[in-house]
């Protein structure tokens, strides 16, 4: 009798515990195309559970049924990812810019999307997953949008004037001969001549009291970006030059930038840069 009623007793057990995954399933099951994923993993997690139930026949109706409902689930899947990709790009149209690619990789403009369906995210990069801006986006078509709207135009608020960036990258490219004792028109490494770039830029301030709320950052990709400008304008083709990357270098962040061709997002790993002599000036 002690054994039966044990028996009994991890029945219930088991059988409360089923009874409540099943609730938490016939809740979100009433959304099935937004909730394909997590019905699945809900699914995997009842499964997981049935051998607990010594009911032979509950099992087997209980099996029959998981059976039915990852056929239906693989269909809803399918189904939200027409959904997203067709929102999305809805979107991104409404904004001027169109996507491109196919799953789980989407490029529009400068940036790529990493799409994840299996665990619900996103990662967003600056050109063709060169830097990665976020990751663990909610697979939510709106959200995906905004976050990237949102670093675009925030890129736009470090645009300078392209005599600016001219000027300063000049100094700065001067600044680097003296440290490394080299002669006018040699070739640097671009990444240096960019770190001084940076600290030509800060305040007044920060070059009195040089604490991180003093520094005004600039991220690779803002860089990136900043040199795209300059390239694409009429300055740049004065006096610079600039030094394609061997593979190896694009491998160590330190001996290479990528930087934009176009706003499609195509670009090259520079490793160096160097400044010539303009004539009669």
């Amino acid at each position: 009798m002690d054994e039966i009623l044990k028996d009994l007793k991890s029945l219930v057990k088991s059988s409360n515990k089923i009874v409540k995954l099943l609730n938490d399933y016939c809740k979100i099951r009433s959304e099935p195309v937004d909730n394909a994923y997590i019905l699945e993993k809900n699914l995997q997690t009842i499964e997981k559970h049935l051998p607990e139930l010594v009911a032979k026949e509950l099992v087997k109706d209980l099996t029959e049924w998981l059976v039915e409902e990852k056929k239906k689930i693989d269909g809803f899947k399918e189904e939200f990812r027409i959904k997203f990709g067709q929102e999305l790009s809805a979107l991104f149209a409404r904004a001027g810019k169109k996507i491109r690619g196919q799953y789980p990789v989407l490029r529009v403009g400068l940036y790529t999307l990493k799409i994840d369906f299996q665990f619900g995210s996103v990662a967003l990069f600056f050109g063709p997953e060169v830097e990665k801006i976020k990751s663990k986006i909610p697979l939510q078509s709106a959200t995906v949008f905004e976050t990237v709207k949102r670093f675009d135009d925030d890129l736009q608020t470090h645009k300078m004037t392209v005599t600016e960036i001219y000027e300063t990258l000049h100094q700065a490219y001067k600044r680097r001969l003296v440290l490394t004792g080299q002669s006018f028109g040699e070739k640097v490494l671009i990444v240096k001549v960019l770190n001084e770039f940076v600290l030509l830029r800060q305040s007044k301030k920060f070059l009195i009291d040089p604490q991180k709320s003093n520094f005004r950052e600039y991220p690779r990709v803002i860089l990136s970006y900043l040199m795209y400008f300059l390239k694409k304008s009429e300055f740049f083709e004065k006096n610079i030059r600039l030094y394609v990357a061997t593979f190896d270098a694009t491998v160590d962040k330190m001996n290479a930038l990528w930087i934009p061709e176009n706003d499609e997002g195509e670009g090259t790993h520079y490793s160096h840069i160097s400044f010539e002599k303009i004539q009669n000036t």
